[in-house]
């Protein structure tokens, strides 16, 4: 692993840029609260590590390679982005930071679906396997010091470790805007808005070779 700090620039773009996870994370931390928005994250984790699983015991090259196994995910993955993106669009009335504390019940039996939408969407997600077989193995070392199962563990934790510093830090700024933007009309519209943008990122799911 030589280009270590080359695979770590990669993964802070790769974290930075706007895909279904940050969506669905402001999604829900826009339609119940920023504790919506880290669950969520905890099911991405979880998607990962999954992933990673699959990786060292080397399914994951065998799904990717199989027309069948990979389009079967790819085609399930965007209807369930496009199903939330619809569920985000025509939620009803977003809880708002005044009213919060009398709709805690309510959240807390939500934060059981944002931990299944973080997690569903991420095993789902045809470019999550992409990424551990088509870009991490660009930065392992065949034949090293190191064996390439415990290099990919290593690379997979680091994906994982700032892709979850980078969602905290957006739940951070949503849940700031949101008390900012007390307008439960404008908070709405930010939430239609994910629906409209996860709706879209399914259809590209799908349409992607």
């Amino acid at each position: 692993m030589d280009n270590l700090m080359a695979y770590i620039a990669v993964v802070i773009v790769l974290a930075m840029m706007p895909g279904a996870d940050s969506m669905i994370i402001m999604k829900n931390t826009l339609n119940i609260n920023s504790n919506a928005g880290r669950v969520t994250i905890l099911g991405i984790v979880l998607g990962h590590l999954f992933w990673t699983f699959i990786a060292v015991i080397g399914l994951a090259v065998v799904i990717a390679n199989s027309i069948i196994l990979f389009s079967t995910i790819k085609y399930i993955g965007a209807a369930y982005l496009i199903y939330i993106g619809i569920r985000s669009f025509t939620a009803g009335q977003l809880v708002s930071v005044d009213d919060l504390k009398e709709k805690q019940q309510q959240a807390k039996g939500q934060l059981g679906e944002a931990f299944r939408q973080g997690l569903i969407s991420n095993i789902l997600n045809p470019k999550v396997l992409l990424l551990y077989i088509t870009i991490m193995p660009q930065f392992m070392t065949v034949g090293g010091s190191i064996g390439e199962n415990q290099q990919l563990v290593i690379l997979a934790g680091l994906l994982i470790g700032i892709s979850s510093l980078w969602f905290l830090l957006v739940v951070e700024l949503v849940n700031i805007m949101k008390k900012w933007l007390k307008s439960r009309m404008f908070q709405n519209w930010l939430a239609k808005g994910a629906g409209v943008v996860l709706i879209l990122f399914g259809i590209r799911t799908a349409l992607d070779a």
